[in-house]
């Protein structure tokens, strides 16, 4: 199978490796090839986090040039990936917004998040909107926004190459007893927001 190219971006602390690695854990559970790479800047200061996730063979690189899907925990780092995102690329974008700390020393206004969904939607029509805010204060649970967007990423059908069990038992592999529950209802939710 020709690789899924997944690029996560969003920034430190909103859970972008954490995704990253439940994503390569299944994939090789499941059998499959998978490159997970990472590249971060400042994540403890809420800097810019990326990672990448092939999952097919023939892979040489975990460089993502065209991304296949794009899950963005932030609007501003989806939009700074636009250069990998073309025509045919799948954007899932939390609308929740953290305001970079250059823009708010410089006083400069938070773009309109609209205005970026719009930018993505002039290149590619494959653009699911997520209320993160809004889903995670329904729940109860604002530190699972990372698990809400893996969620809503399993939530559309046949987009990854792995079953539900095994994205599941991933899922339930990571962190400690204490946070499975708060975990899984989280991924539950995001799943039912995507696919609704």
């Amino acid at each position: 199978m020709s690789p899924l190219r997944l690029l996560v971006v969003g920034v430190g602390g909103q859970g972008v490796l954490t995704v990253a690695r439940i994503l390569g854990d299944a994939a090789v559970r499941a059998g499959l090839e998978v490159v997970v790479g990472q590249l971060h800047g400042m994540a403890q200061r809420g800097g810019s986090v990326e990672a990448s996730v092939l999952i097919g063979t023939g892979i040489h690189s975990s460089f993502v040039e065209l991304a296949d899907v794009v899950l963005g925990f932030e609007p501003l780092e989806v939009l700074r990936a636009l250069p990998r995102i073309g025509p045919a690329s799948r954007v899932l974008v939390n609308r929740g917004r953290v305001v970079p700390f250059p823009l708010s020393m410089a006083g400069e206004p938070y773009p309109d998040v609209d205005g970026i969904v719009a930018r993505v939607r002039e290149v590619t029509p494959h653009v699911v909107e997520i209320d993160g805010p809004g889903l995670l204060e329904e729940l109860g649970e604002a530190r699972s926004l990372n698990l809400l967007m893996l969620g809503a990423l399993a939530g559309l059908e046949g987009l990854l190459p792995l079953d539900e069990p095994t994205l599941r038992a991933a899922l339930e592999r990571r962190g400690g007893v204490a946070r499975r529950e708060a975990n899984l209802r989280a991924y539950e939710m995001g799943r039912r927001a995507a696919a609704g």
